[in-house]
């Protein structure tokens, strides 16, 4: 008996975890074909970084080989990537107009960086995204032969790529748009912490800007100009606050979108990324999607915790015919950005219907943040000390009343019995130390603990 015919389009993390997910389930089930974009296996991206610094190897972050695919009996296509989808008739056309039938298609596309306007088609080398490994090899070359970077974007993705090559001994400058780093996963106050401390690192960092014009000529825009002697191709970035930057390479990190021209070129429907219900499932019955080229109701993802929600929800539709559901659940990010670390998880941004309480310890360079709705929980951000995160986000997701352990709350877990209950005053282990404790302002320890939290939580 012929065996069903899946087809997977992308071979990236949400694909690679698709496949486990699949085998553990049913590994006879069906005769699976993968087309992948790059030449080599699936590989780890959220690893990039390291490879990038130097850290880890390229083989290192491998997680599937192609000797695997050939072990799993699965189909590994790289270099030919499909060009059209026929619904109607289910079947594939490659970029070499080879034909390919399926009974199941996957989309898993992933997604594709933002290039600023004025990057494009600039004729300019020394213009690099940060992407994937191919990327990687290409701002190592430019790298080796530059005395200054400019990174833009102050997202997690650029500091990473900054701190990379702020250590391989080149000059480094972030450009960021927002008023802070990390101002979608931070706060102001920890996006100040983070700059403070990558500025002592050497990094230079230049916030509220955008990046208008990628010159290798005399620029026609104004503002102060530190030379760079040895002339590169890319020589320059003028700035929308009449800023130029002197420099040798670029390196564009300022967001992603999801990777849907196939499926839009091919009538799946289609708005930021591919539309897709509970089930992972387009407009088309026999068409699935997945990761971070899908859109499920309004949101699109980046995070690898939905990625792999999607991978195992697929997994079941595709082997069992389950009725399990995919749905939006809260996510933590636990971060590591040269070296500091960070957590962040729920809501950071105080609102008119919120209550904060913050903890600064410039001993420890620690910062933590809580933020209160209706004497619950819903959002937390860590500097430096970050072993409480999961906890913390274990009560924002069971919304129960907290205020009986406010405000010991803001030092820990071990600070917090568990048995105290609301109404009552929580048992404490020893005084933690004295950081500055506050609701905005610094408040001494002194203070009485009922009036730390805004609004006071009673």
């Amino acid at each position: 008996m012929t065996k069903p015919h899946l087809i997977i389009i992308g071979n990236g993390m949400a694909s690679g975890r698709l496949l486990d997910e699949i085998l553990k389930r049913n590994s006879e089930q069906y005769r699976i074909t993968v087309f992948g974009a790059e030449g080599c296996g699936n590989y780890n991206r959220i690893m990039l970084s390291p490879v990038l610094a130097g850290e880890m190897t390229k083989d290192e972050i491998i997680t599937h080989s192609k000797e695997w695919y050939l072990d799993q009996g699965i189909t590994l296509h790289s270099g030919d990537p499909i060009t059209t989808i026929d619904h109607d008739k289910q079947c594939l056309t490659s970029l070499a107009g080879t034909i390919f039938s399926y009974d199941k298609l996957v989309l898993a596309t992933g997604s594709q960086p933002i290039i600023p306007t004025a990057a494009k088609n600039t004729g300019l080398s020394g213009i690099c995204s940060f992407r994937n490994l191919k990327d990687v090899d290409q701002i190592l070359s430019q790298a080796s032969v530059s005395r200054h970077a400019t990174v833009l974007g102050g997202g997690l993705l650029g500091l990473e790529a900054a701190s990379a090559l702020r250590q391989s001994g080149i000059e480094v400058t972030v450009v960021h748009r927002g008023q802070w780093l990390m101002n979608r996963q931070l706060d102001e106050c920890a996006g100040k912490l983070l700059q403070n401390e990558l500025e002592a690192r050497g990094i230079k960092v230049l916030l509220n800007a955008e990046a208008i014009k990628f010159s290798g000529e005399s620029s026609d825009c104004t503002g102060p100009e530190v030379p760079v002697p040895d002339t590169k191709p890319l020589t320059h970035i003028c700035l929308d606050n009449n800023l130029k930057i002197a420099t040798d390479m670029a390196v564009i990190a300022i967001g992603v979108s999801p990777n849907h021209s196939l499926a839009k070129s091919s009538g799946i429907e289609c708005e930021r990324g591919i539309l897709v219900n509970h089930q992972l499932q387009s407009s088309h019955p026999n068409i699935y999607a997945l990761g971070e080229c899908t859109q499920f109701g309004k949101h699109t993802f980046g995070l690898v915790a939905p990625l792999w929600d999607q991978a195992g929800i697929l997994a079941d539709q595709l082997t069992e015919g389950t009725a399990s559901r995919f749905s939006v659940k809260p996510c933590a990010t636990k971060l590591k950005v040269s070296g500091i670390n960070l957590f962040s998880a729920g809501e950071f941004i105080d609102a008119e219907d919120t209550q904060s309480l913050t903890c600064h310890d410039p001993k420890q360079n620690s910062y933590r943040k809580l933020l209160f709705r209706e004497q619950k929980l819903v959002g937390v951000v860590l500097y430096g000390l970050v072993h409480d995160g999961n906890w913390y986000f274990d009560l924002i997701q069971q919304q129960k009343p907290v205020q009986h352990m406010v405000p010991d709350l803001i030092f820990g877990k071990q600070y917090c019995s568990f048995e105290s209950t609301p109404g009552s005053s929580p048992r404490l282990n020893p005084e933690p130390a004295s950081p500055l404790i506050s609701q905005g302002t610094d408040t001494p320890p002194s203070v009485p603990k009922a009036s730390l939290a805004t609004g006071v939580i009673q």
